[in-house]
């Protein structure tokens, strides 16, 4: 499937690809594929060959590791808008550490790892900018693993839901869940049943309010006070 010019424009101002030149950009949008992938479609396995890092346009991607005993570790779901794989270009050995499946339809766009290689060798600025880019992922993904070691389970859902939460100009605020419970379960490295009774907790504490994926905090501050004063 060939790159669309309305896809072409979004792609050239995205952060990853806006702070090259002309010509590199160019370059990578042309080299860069695009493609169309359905609900829990294999886009990569563990271990291959890592030739392209990707950007999704539309849908939702789940990264996930299989362990030595066979079981699935969800690592990150990537959104609309959001890149992956694009440190793996770094390594000795360029092999994806994870696996990536579809959670939904997904619109997928990947770019040539050799071409962004040679763009960073001459310039500088994009070599920064893309190092601060994955310095905030790598910040992301320490605070997530200081919430799975330090918090329970109930305090991790806690998080989760305060995580979620877009518009926090005030205290009252409401979401939808945007993943099914057992895949939140999986991405918090509990048990859905686990999870079952952490909702239920905070119900009955009285700090969320719950109908299917609907939720409602009455009180964000008073959530975060709650989960500080007990840790």
């Amino acid at each position: 499937m060939h790159l669309l010019s309305t896809h072409r424009e979004q792609l050239a101002r995205h952060p990853l690809l806006a702070h090259l030149s002309d010509e590199m950009r160019t370059a990578m949008l042309t080299e860069a594929w695009c493609r169309e992938y359905p609900a829990q479609a294999q886009i990569l396995r563990q271990g291959d060959p890592a030739e392209r890092f990707f950007l999704v346009l539309t849908g939702k991607v789940k990264l996930y590791r299989i362990s030595a005993d066979g079981k699935e570790k969800v690592v990150e779901i990537i959104q609309s808008g959001q890149s992956f794989a694009e440190a793996v270009m770094f390594l000795q050995k360029p092999v994806y550490p994870v696996c990536a499946e579809t959670l939904e339809a997904v619109l997928l766009v990947g770019f040539s790892n050799r071409l962004m290689l040679q763009a960073l060798e001459t310039n500088p600025s994009t070599c920064l900018h893309l190092l601060g880019h994955m310095s905030i992922r790598l910040h992301q993904r320490l605070d997530e693993l200081e919430n799975l070691t330090l918090q329970n389970a109930t305090q991790r859902l806690a998080l989760y839901l305060i995580g979620q939460v877009r518009d926090r100009q005030g205290d009252d605020v409401e979401l939808d869940l945007v993943l099914p419970k057992g895949l939140i379960a999986a991405r918090l490295s509990i048990k859905p049943e686990t999870l079952s009774r952490a909702m239920a907790t905070l119900r009955d504490q009285g700090l969320i309010e719950s109908r299917s994926r609907h939720i409602r905090i009455p009180s964000i501050s008073r959530l975060l006070d709650t989960f500080t004063l007990s840790a």
